[in-house]
């Protein structure tokens, strides 16, 4: 292969690998493909510019990607957030692209077993994880029962899982309140919405914490007890 056929063929593949990321929603910047490549800022720019002119591109910020993304579409950023927000990514050397294409290649024997265990009540379809998590997302109160009591205009911060069970954290009467989702019976939105307070959010991603959940009641009755 002359040097002319093999420079054709190298161009070939690197317009391949960038085609393929921009379908799969990926945003990319010339100086980070420059570095992965190995090539020049200005090769890359004419990639752009006139090699893959027949693609509708826009560049925003430094970065090119197709103009038209469809909602639907799940690129490796959206893969790498659910890791960190299941904390799946801490059981793997690293998490990146080549990780990703392995665990999501249909085509081949799965390499890898992650087995968790699982809660000891499965949340339903529908009822009260749902309506919660709607909750969550658009911070609205909650008007719930949980352990025989009710809490009128509670704010819920996180559901976290945690040892076989789902834990509500929250706020009620400006204090902190942690519920297992099992204990919880009656679920109704509000159409009150609460303002959320950044050490609360700290808080729940915190290990330490976390840790605490499946005591958190007794170590809040103790406290109350010492008070009095």
């Amino acid at each position: 292969m002359s040097a002319e056929e093999k420079q054709h063929d190298r161009m070939a593949s690197r317009l391949a690998i960038i085609i393929s990321r921009l379908l799969m929603g990926e945003r990319l910047s010339v100086s980070g493909l420059s570095q992965e490549f190995r090539i020049s800022e200005r090769t890359l720019r004419r990639d752009f510019r006139e090699r893959l002119s027949c693609l509708e591109l826009t560049y925003q910020q430094g970065c090119w990607s197709l103009a038209h993304q469809h909602e639907c579409l799940r690129t490796n950023r959206h893969i790498l957030h659910f890791a960190r927000v299941t904390r799946t990514e801490q059981l793997f050397p690293a998490m990146d692209n080549r990780l990703i294409s392995v665990l999501t290649d249909s085509s081949v024997e799965p390499p890898f077993i992650v087995w968790q265990s699982p809660p000891e009540r499965k949340p339903g379809p529908f009822g009260s994880f749902w309506r919660i998590t709607q909750a969550i997302l658009e911070r609205t109160l909650l008007d719930l029962t949980a352990e025989g009591q009710q809490y009128r205009w509670f704010a819920p911060y996180r559901l976290i899982y945690f040892e076989n069970g789902w834990y509500l954290v929250g706020e009620y009467a400006r204090q902190l309140q942690v519920f297992l989702l099992e204990s919880i019976t009656d679920v109704c939105l509000t159409p009150r919405q609460f303002l959320r307070r950044k050490h609360i959010d700290a808080l729940t991603a915190d290990p330490h914490f976390i840790h605490s959940l499946p005591h958190f009641q007794y170590i809040r009755t103790v406290l109350a007890e010492t008070e009095n």
